[in-house]
């Protein structure tokens, strides 16, 4: 191999490394961590009304026993 070929393999090495420290590479991973703790949040939360505990004396356990008693009478 040729110094010329030896160099070109380092420079791409060199360029196939992500640059993780910096600056601004470490914002951008903080970033990504922030917005995949908000969905795990979010899918947490509807998991847990999907699948959590029902709850009693809501409107929609009432829904069956609405009456139209507030209409005029005729």
């Amino acid at each position: 191999m040729s110094m010329s070929e030896i160099a070109d393999n380092k420079w791409e090495v060199q360029a196939a490394k992500a640059p993780v420290t910096s600056f601004s590479a470490i914002c951008q991973v903080l970033l990504i961590v922030g917005f995949t703790g908000i969905f795990i949040y979010i899918l947490q939360g509807s998991a847990a009304g999907i699948f959590g505990a029902k709850r009693d004396g809501g409107m929609t356990d009432n829904y069956g026993k609405m009456t139209n008693e507030a209409s005029p009478k005729k």
